[in-house]
C-alpha cells in the first residue's frame, strides 16, 4: 500500500500510511489498548498482553501523519506456521467511515504476503455486520459459524463467524523455532 492523502471535514489533509511495528515502547502499548477499548465492548488486551503481542506477534499501525489512528494485531498459528490469525483490528472513532478500514486491511495483507504468509483467518461477531461486510469485500470467505456461547457478563448468547482469506502463493514457512530468511528480526524494546 502506498501512502495516500485524506482530507477531513475541516479541510486539513493527512498522509495516511500502514506501518509494521519494529520497536515496542510504553506509548505504543497504551495506544493498542486504547484503540482496542474504543473498538470492542470487551477488551482484548491488558497492558501485559499488549506488550507481549508486540514482542511475539505482528502489530500494524494505521497512521495519519505521525498520529496512530488504527491498530491491527496478528499471530501465527501453532499448527500452520504459514497462516496467521487476525486477532484484533480497530480504527479510532473520528476516523471511521472514510474507507480507511479497506486500505488498512489491504496494507496489512500485502505485508503478510510479502513475509510468506499464505492465509489469514479471523473471527467476527455474527452481529457485527459492518466488520463482516468489510472482510467479505476485501476477499475473506466464511468458513463456519461457531457455536453460540454466553455473552459477556453472562447475559444472553453470542455467535461468531470464522472467516479465511488465501493470500498469493508464498514460500513454505519455516518449522516452529526456525527463522525464515524473509522474516524481520524480532521487535526490540525501546531503550
Amino acid at each position: 500500500m502506498q501512502k495516500f492523502q485524506i482530507a477531513t471535514a475541516s479541510g486539513r489533509s493527512y498522509d495516511i500510511s500502514v506501518e509494521e511495528v519494529d520497536r515496542v515502547d510504553e506509548h505504543l502499548v497504551q495506544t493498542l489498548v486504547e484503540i482496542d477499548l474504543q473498538t470492542f465492548t470487551e477488551s482484548t488486551f491488558s497492558r501485559y498482553t499488549a506488550a507481549a503481542f508486540f514482542l511475539s506477534g505482528r502489530v500494524f499501525l494505521l497512521k495519519a501523519d505521525d498520529i496512530v489512528i488504527g491498530t491491527c494485531a496478528c499471530m501465527r498459528t501453532w499448527d500452520r506456521p504459514n497462516e496467521v490469525h487476525l486477532l484484533s483490528m480497530g480504527i479510532r472513532p473520528g476516523w471511521r467511515g472514510k474507507g480507511l478500514g479497506h486500505r488498512f486491511l489491504h496494507g496489512v495483507l500485502e505485508r503478510l504476503a510479502a513475509r510468506g504468509i499464505r492465509a489469514v483467518t479471523l473471527m467476527v461477531s455474527a452481529d457485527n455486520r459492518r466488520a463482516h461486510k468489510l472482510y467479505s469485500e476485501v476477499g475473506f470467505e466464511t468458513m463456519a459459524e461457531l457455536p453460540e456461547r454466553p455473552a459477556k457478563g453472562g447475559v444472553g448468547r453470542e455467535r461468531f463467524v470464522a472467516m479465511t482469506m488465501r493470500l498469493r502463493e508464498a514460500p513454505i514457512a519455516a518449522l516452529p523455532g526456525q527463522e525464515l530468511a524473509s522474516d524481520r528480526p524480532p521487535v526490540e524494546p525501546a531503550s
